[in-house]
């Protein structure tokens, strides 16, 4: 078993602050991490960071935290856009590397970074690691192995959210004072990178790659605003897809920068003789595969509430109460895989597959065609 990981992490914005940097401070991972080094390129913001929580070293300059920093590993909670260049130079330096999603903006990119980091023999895991949430595992074991609803015939799911008025961001200290305005900007900005990719992890680890995109997206809310601050958006911030996963199964996928749409389902699955909700309600089975099964016919199967990202590995004691702790369970997925020279389950290829689904759907609303898919995980 190899030492303790020494961690460095690039982008000290609101997920970093408000769950990432507390879990990686605690005191009961030290005997697996030395979390070593933050870096922002605002000034004063990782200085701060390190003071407020005893780090070693801080940097705002990223080129200078790999040559300097004396790390193994680097977390990336940067925005999404400057992901592949910084993952690039990492990889160079013989960093193993976290991404916080998404891992790159396009397959080409992701491509790049799977075939450079094997190359030099790092170790990666790309956020969200959504199948290793037990709630999602056991909704794939009905679907998929018991056909506890028959015949899929399609799934519905969707998200998206306003960065801007988050609670974390209102305040005027160097810390919280993280302005989102990047998510209207290009290169990866969009509710696609920001938010659905946690549900395109999900739907493709149940049911499979997918085989080809339609897509319909545009800009709704061409001028958003931050504290004053003013930018003329464009990336789209509504965009609707159709996943085909063939044998006459598909998705509909909702991604839109509105108010957030409240349902205690955030994924529904229908079949030939059910359906499945699947979200903080737990599981829920209206009918089911045959009469009787769950009581009568027409009757439901409810396993109450359950939240998945309190399944997910390596969480306990105060992990399971901090903010962003399935981002934290990935995290330490990889601190893992180092320490026991072991391979990813959450894996850059599964990203891969995630990432040309949403830059197929673009396409696809560009050219008026569906769009094949060339990977697969």
């Amino acid at each position: 078993m190899a030492e303790r990981v020494r961690i460095g992490l690039a982008g000290c914005g609101s997920v970093a602050q408000r769950g990432l940097i507390p879990h990686l401070a605690q005191p009961d991972i030290t005997d697996q991490i030395e979390f070593r080094a933050v870096m922002d390129i605002v000034p004063g913001r990782a200085k701060a960071t390190a003071a407020k929580y005893g780090l070693p070293l801080w940097f705002e300059d990223y080129d200078q935290m790999l040559a300097e920093g004396d790390l193994d590993m680097v977390v990336l909670a940067t925005p999404i856009g400057l992901h592949y260049g910084q993952g690039m130079k990492a990889i160079a330096a013989g960093k193993h590397v976290h991404f916080n999603k998404t891992m790159t903006t396009t397959r080409a990119e992701a491509d790049d970074i799977i075939a450079a980091a094997r190359q030099k023999g790092v170790k990666l895991v790309a956020s969200p690691g959504e199948m290793q949430c037990r709630l999602f595992q056991d909704a794939r074991d009905l679907l998929m192995e018991q056909r506890i609803i028959g015949k899929i015939y399609y799934a519905l799911f969707g998200g998206g959210m306003l960065h801007e008025y988050e609670a974390f961001r209102q305040p005027d200290d160097v810390i919280s004072n993280v302005n989102p305005l990047w998510y209207y900007q290009k290169p990866g900005g969009g509710p696609m990178y920001d938010g659905v990719v946690y549900r395109l992890h999900t739907v493709t680890g149940i049911l499979g790659p997918v085989k080809r995109v339609t897509g319909f997206s545009g800009i709704g809310v061409t001028e958003r605003r931050f504290k004053g601050e003013v930018v003329q958006a464009d990336m789209d911030d509504n965009t609707h897809l159709v996943l085909d996963f063939g044998d006459a199964v598909y998705a509909n996928v909702y991604g839109a920068f509105t108010y957030n749409i409240r349902r205690e389902h955030v994924m529904q699955f229908a079949g030939s003789q059910g359906s499945l909700d699947l979200g903080e309600g737990g599981i829920t089975v209206h009918g089911g595969r045959e009469p009787g099964l769950y009581g009568l016919p027409g009757s439901k199967f409810e396993t109450g509430p359950r939240r998945a990202h309190d399944e997910m590995p390596y969480l306990q004691g105060v992990h399971l109460t901090l903010p962003e702790h399935h981002v934290y369970s990935d995290i330490m997925h990889l601190v893992d895989c180092i320490r026991n020279d072991k391979q990813p389950v959450v894996t850059a290829e599964h990203a891969r597959h995630v990432i040309e689904i949403i830059e197929a759907g673009y396409r696809s609303s560009e050219t008026g065609q569906a769009i094949d898919l060339t990977t697969t995980f």
